[in-house]
């Protein structure tokens, strides 16, 4: 049997909230962007991982709009950019990361694929594909949710 962990209880093994009290759902925590890096070069995958290469990126770097604003913007034309996360969450053994792009971002036109992981940790990308209308994303923004499925014996 499997359960869905509570937003409350996924919070408590999650580091790096930038606030709690906007993040946590009730059955989920929103995911905050640290870095998002274009798209260069495709890499390489086989069967085995032998011969197998990441794709090349370069991260950006966000434009303050304002000197005094304390946070940056990023304004992404139409690509594919590779996003990270400012949280970490390191669940119990037994469980599955469910990552599904926030209903905000949709509703702004870009998405991301849901991905399944077992840990979120600071190498953990996203690939967010941008329209031809092109997004600006704010530093910090939330861009994603988490969902914590357990295990139970």
């Amino acid at each position: 049997m499997t359960s869905i962990l509570s937003g409350e209880k996924i919070a408590s093994l999650t580091k790096r909230l930038i606030s709690a009290k906007k993040q946590i759902n009730s059955c989920s925590i929103d995911l905050t962007v640290r870095c998002i890096s274009l798209v260069g070069l495709g890499g390489h995958l086989d069967f085995g991982g032998s011969e197998y290469k990441e794709a090349s990126s370069s991260p950006l770097t966000p434009e303050k709009r304002t000197p005094d604003e304390p946070y940056g913007w990023w304004n992404l034309g139409s690509g594919n950019y590779l996003v990270q996360f400012n949280e970490i969450l390191t669940p119990p053994e037994g469980s599955l990361i469910m990552i599904f792009p926030h209903e905000r971002i949709v509703a702004a036109g870009i998405s991301h694929p849901p991905i399944a992981v077992d840990k979120l940790d600071e190498n953990l990308c996203v690939n967010l594909v941008v329209g031809q209308e092109g997004i600006s994303i704010k530093e910090n923004a939330r861009v994603s949710k988490a969902v914590l499925l357990l295990q139970e014996i």
